[in-house]
């Protein structure tokens, strides 16, 4: 069944063009994630399919068609609460529990053909309602509150003095009692813990209506989607299958375009001195003939640069020695409130360590000890004496918004001069004129990513990172993925980002009900032997720290890599290395005596450190 179709749809506000020749058939069917950067125009395109802006060109929906769209700013009437806001969307479900509850007291006074009309009609109410999930509506709208991580506590307080996740999680809530056709989800993900995301996801999957989904979540999108759409460049570009499958699609298209802009280049450029040689001469009618040609000429575009992380040459001030964190017998909380206790945990050289666990049990609070800035309750917490800390919390500001983050490097000293500076803002994918934008014009995920490149660039030899890739659009969540890959250093990082903490970890700390476990590996591994334990009734929460997986002073830093991880690094390099030789043998990058010298030092970086990733997965055999 089709529900909307479209045909070269194009939508621009004056001179900024948002996407044209958008052309597209939407089935009852679809699942689809939405992908693209942040200002891609992801936002307005939802409106134009919801019908709240106009667009150029032809779009077609079903009648009737049923949309719901979740916004990311939600409004309230002045003194809503979580119940009265859940309450007021359930209304015709209320209704329908309010006649049920009439019929049923009516039967008493009833019989004969009345009491059968009456039967009757009871049983075609109660199975509509069966049908809407069985419950009452008034109880399935407090689990669905609950579902979405708000607290029994929180059901009757004024939405005015809840936080903006908080008001964004009951808007979710409330969306989801709708009965539409077709799904407008803009990052629904967001303020969402792991279960949260885990009860999302399992309401999308049984819902019945196509959906459309914005989010950075790269596991969500795997989880729900059955096709990829990117806006790039002002294009949609489709894909069959979910966001893994789509980014495998993706990269061979972003090849063959690759192909045929350096084919079309060589092409221009042959055709250019053709005319520049003969524009006067014995054959200007054959030059003209040829400019005429390259003025009708449809251009390839350049596909867009992949983040590369080399330039940022992510050293250490300081190296770390056997112990970077001890912790013993460790109670995090506050006088009136123990949030978990007993953690054992030993941290080595360059582990990644992920910390997840549901909104509430103790991972900031956990941050706050372990920076010295919320004092154990029992326990201790004892850093290495060479180790030096960088941290990035979830509300950091700029101390002067109007510097430009290229000013921003260089007040603080990073970088060797301001071309080098440049060269790691585009890493990071400020690239172009994003290097001398304001701070404050730049989006909130934007100035979460810039912060975190001051941090890699300054030399902490430990990172405490809380949900580094929050706000994230999927681009700039796989550049600071690439960058704490590359990174030598050790991490902890507060996430529920799945794929993020998939790609990263070595091992995860999951906090959960006032306690603690550890297992080595990323989330889908910590998920599994969580799941595990559950079926077992319950098993071990506190189980003692395992080892750190990777070998302390004297070993191979890699060693505690897992062989995916040690592959990709080392594919990673080769083709870099590549990269390095192709641009040697560029005339004009030799006539660059500083590009060359850091070519250089770039390239016997990376063969030292290939040398210790080989010998590793030799090693793994």
């Amino acid at each position: 069944m089709t529900l909307m179709t479209a045909n070269r749809l194009r939508k621009s506000f004056g001179a900024e063009l948002c996407f044209q020749d958008v052309s597209f058939t939407l089935s009852g069917d679809d699942r689809i994630g939405l992908i693209g950067q942040n200002g891609s125009g992801k936002t307005t395109f939802f409106k134009v399919l919801a019908g709240e802006e106009d667009a150029e060109g032809d779009l077609s929906r079903r009648r009737g068609l049923r949309i719901a769209r979740l916004e990311q700013t939600p409004h309230f009437p002045a003194g809503s609460t979580p119940r009265s806001a859940m309450i007021e969307a359930v209304g015709h479900w209320r209704e329908l529990d309010d006649d049920i509850d009439a019929l049923r007291e009516a039967l008493a006074d009833l019989s004969g053909d009345e009491l059968d009309l009456a039967l009757r009609r009871l049983a075609d109410l109660e199975a509509k309602r069966d049908a809407g999930g069985g419950e009452s509506a008034t109880r399935r709208a407090l689990a669905m509150l609950r579902g979405v991580g708000i607290a029994e506590d929180q059901f009757d307080q004024d939405l005015d003095s809840m936080s903006g996740g908080e008001r964004c999680r009951v808007a979710l809530a409330r969306l989801l009692f709708e009965e539409p056709d077709l799904w407008l989800l803009d990052e629904p993900t967001n303020h969402l813990d792991l279960a949260g995301i885990a009860f999302l996801e399992r309401f999308l999957r049984a819902s019945p209506a196509a959906a459309i989904v914005v989010s950075h979540d790269r596991r969500f999108l795997d989880q729900i989607t059955n096709a990829t759409w990117e806006l790039e460049g002002g294009r949609l570009f489709r894909y069959p299958g979910d966001y893994t499958t789509s980014r495998a699609i993706r990269e061979e298209r972003r090849l063959a375009q690759w192909r045929e802009f350096m084919k079309q280049r060589e092409f221009l450029q042959r055709e250019e001195r053709f005319i520049d040689k003969w524009r006067a001469g014995t054959r200007s009618r054959q030059a003209r003939s040829r400019m005429k040609r390259l003025s009708r000429l449809e251009l390839v575009d350049e596909p867009r640069n992949q983040s590369r992380l080399a330039v940022l040459n992510l050293g250490l001030s300081r190296r770390l020695g056997d112990l970077v964190l001890e912790t013993k017998n460790l109670t995090v909380g506050f006088p009136d409130n123990t949030l978990f206790g007993g953690l054992d945990l030993e941290l080595a050289p360059g582990e990644a360590l992920g910390v997840v666990g549901p909104n509430g049990s103790g991972k900031s609070s956990l941050f706050a000890t372990l920076l010295g800035m919320l004092p154990p309750l029992s326990g201790t917490c004892r850093w290495g004496p060479t180790v030096e800390i960088g941290a990035l919390g979830q509300h950091e500001e700029f101390p002067d918004e109007k510097r430009t983050p290229l000013e921003y490097l260089q007040d603080r000293d990073l970088g060797a001069d301001d071309q080098d500076r440049r060269d790691k803002l585009g890493a990071m994918l400020f690239s172009g004129d994003d290097a001398y934008k304001p701070i404050a014009v730049l989006s909130g995920g934007e100035k979460k990513r810039l912060m975190l490149t001051r941090l890699l660039l300054e030399g902490h030899n430990v990172l405490l990172l809380d949900e580094p890739t929050n706000h994230l659009d999927i681009q700039s969540s796989e550049a600071v993925t690439l960058a704490l890959t590359a990174y030598m250093g050790t991490v902890v990082v507060i996430s529920h980002d799945r794929y993020f903490l998939d790609d990263i970890a070595d091992r995860v700390l999951w906090l959960e009900d006032g306690t603690w476990r550890i297992t080595p590996g990323g989330f889908a591994e910590a998920a599994a032997e969580r799941e595990a334990s559950a079926k077992d009734g319950g098993g071990a929460r506190q189980p003692r720290s395992k080892q750190p997986r990777r070998e302390s002073n004297g070993a191979n830093p890699y060693s505690g890599w897992r062989v995916g991880k040690l592959e990709k690094r080392i594919i990673e390099n080769e083709e870099r290395v590549g990269e390095i030789h192709a641009a040697f043998l560029d005339p004009a990058a030799v006539k660059d005596g500083n590009h060359m010298r850091r070519l250089q030092t770039e390239l016997a970086r990376i063969e030292s450190e290939q040398a210790l990733l080989e010998s590793e997965y030799a090693r793994r055999g």
